[in-house]
């Protein structure tokens, strides 16, 4: 599919449907010797001194009329008794008989209104895939597109949204 970029006049190929997040919106900033950023897991002293903890993991939002999904891969915080139990079933394949752990969405995607900090559910998948990410019912857009899909005409606005951040 061809389509012409409403912000900068250029014309594509095919629409991007992931966008992913090096690290939680908080990694800014001075480190200490406790703070780690991996792929998939991050730990992160705040200013009070606490250690936070994040998974890596994607969220999905069904394309209307098709199979296919976009997917963002974000950030989710896990209380440290959830990031343990993660990483004690990192290498086991019974970790997908785990029930979802508790997490609050950590990256700001453009094109919604503030999304830190929405609640969501941790569903750890099979070996090879990341966690899937499920919104808690609420009222935002992102969880609203998340449970009833979105055009593609919406998919290109958050391709453009995502192509020229400024």
């Amino acid at each position: 599919m061809r389509w012409t970029c409403s912000r900068c006049g250029a014309e594509h190929e095919g629409i991007p449907l992931d966008w992913a997040y090096d690290a939680p919106a908080y990694w800014d900033g001075e480190k200490t010797e406790d703070d780690l950023l991996t792929e998939d897991l991050c730990t992160l002293r705040d200013d009070e001194p606490k250690l936070n903890f994040f998974i890596r993991g994607v969220l999905e939002i069904p394309i209307e009329g098709t199979d296919e999904r976009l997917g963002y891969g974000v950030w989710s915080t896990l209380s440290k008794d959830s990031f343990e139990r993660v990483v004690h079933l990192w290498d086991d394949p019974a970790r997908t008989e785990e029930p979802p752990y508790f997490g609050w969405l950590s990256n700001s995607l453009p094109g919604y209104p503030e999304t830190l900090s929405l609640p969501l559910d941790v569903v750890v998948q099979e070996l090879e895939k990341r966690p899937l990410f499920v919104l808690h019912e609420g009222d935002h857009p992102l969880i609203e597109e998340q449970q009833r899909g979105i055009s593609m005409a919406r998919v290109q606005e958050i391709a453009e949204l995502n192509m020229h951040e400024d």
